[in-house]
């Protein structure tokens, strides 16, 4: 059956995708502004340890406090950046670890840049490009270019993995096709199984014109644009829920204070690589290809059956984005012989509770304590 979905009419298209982009470069000026305000985030002091045109890797700390412990990989998700993981000292789940005697590694993905046209210049705001790559560089490739950095680094070729939303999508779909490096899966509030059921982003997908008609039109996909499309599918939790967050975190210093460190964070704009955008969005998000066994990377199937390695995964009981029905079916259809779900109720001063499981304090005294344990109850069995 044809395609009926219009795309975007191409009147106009040049000025609003540009436009777009002048949004993203005024929302990280404010960005900077709040840091000159000394109201951004607080990061443990890292160093890069990969430098590649395409991502890098980041180690945190100094020293182990438990040599020989175990080495835990986050991934974060391919839009904002991935500080909110170490945001303030108090709600950093990077500190979590190191205090626990991990060794703590983060992928930093490089912002995507357009590919220069026959001219030696940047294509038009028609016929855009956007960065040619896609999920098998994000969910495959560059994730085990981390790993084979970490095994020569001397911290194991098997590893935990961890990753929030899309992050966790991408660090999933590794973890199904790579087992043998994984000794366990930790999952955030991820997108894993779509359909009807599965969130506010399925009719806002089912209605939109295929996702090859914006790459078109934007190349890589503005910051702007994906937080309108957010705000359109929520506008509870990307708009009212927010508002009266920073009302009920103003009576408690801590909690205003990480609620700001988070409005700081989401103007962080990150666009999004023009083809890991179709893919994403055709692939995964309108043909639920992972969740039912069809999605090829590389050449190679990845799929539910082949998350074997442990795993665990952290639940929004209240999510809209990212319900229990989004995230469940995958983990239910994994064949792994230890698997665990534990649910976050949220928090005040989170701002987006769809980051509460990473900086909300009732996350930091009870769910990551919980997940740090299983995972240290893993690596002492061997």
């Amino acid at each position: 059956m044809a395609d009926d979905r219009e795309g975007p009419s191409s009147d106009g298209a040049a000025f609003w995708a540009d436009a777009l982009r002048r949004f993203d470069a005024v929302r990280r000026w404010r960005g900077n502004a709040m840091d000159s305000m000394g109201l951004g985030r607080q990061e443990t002091p890292f160093r890069t340890v990969l430098d590649e045109p395409d991502v890098r890797l980041r180690l945190y700390g100094e020293q182990p406090s438990v040599p020989g412990g175990p080495t835990l990989l986050i991934v974060p998700a391919p839009i904002k950046r991935g500080y909110i993981w170490d945001l303030l000292p108090h709600v950093s789940v990077v500190r979590r670890y190191l205090e626990a005697g991990f060794r703590v590694y983060m992928t930093e993905w490089i912002e995507p840049v357009e590919p220069a046209d026959d001219d030696g210049g940047k294509t038009g705001g028609k016929g855009r490009a956007g960065s040619p790559l896609g999920l098998a560089d994000y969910a495959d490739r560059l994730i085990l270019r981390c790993a084979d950095a970490i095994a020569a680094a001397g911290d194991g070729d098997r590893i935990f993995i961890a990753g929030h939303s899309l992050g966790g999508t991408l660090a999933t779909i590794f973890s199904s096709l790579h087992a043998d490096r994984i000794r366990g899966l930790v999952v955030v509030e991820a997108p894993l199984h779509f359909g009807p059921d599965s969130g506010v982003f399925a009719p806002v997908v089912a209605g939109a014109p295929h996702a090859a008609a914006l790459r078109e039109l934007f190349g890589n996909i503005p910051g702007t644009f994906l937080n309108m499309v957010s705000a359109k599918a929520s506008p509870r939790e990307f708009n009212w829920d927010r508002r009266m967050d920073m009302i009920a975190s103003l009576a408690d210093p801590r909690a205003f204070q990480a609620h700001l460190a988070v409005e700081r964070w989401t103007l962080d704009e990150f666009p999004l690589p023009g083809r890991l955008f179709e893919e994403l969005i055709e692939q995964l998000y309108r043909e639920d290809r992972f969740a039912r066994g069809t999605l090829e990377i590389n050449g190679r199937t990845a799929s539910p059956a082949g998350l074997a390695s442990p795993l665990l995964a952290i639940l929004g009981n209240d999510s809209q984005i990212i319900p229990p029905a989004s995230m469940l079916p995958v983990i239910e259809a994994s064949p792994a012989a230890n698997k665990r779900t534990v649910t976050y109720g949220g928090d005040v001063g989170v701002s987006l509770q769809h980051v509460g499981p990473l900086i909300g304090r009732t996350a930091h005294q009870a769910v990551w304590p919980e997940v740090i344990g299983w995972q240290k109850d893993i690596a002492s069995a061997g």
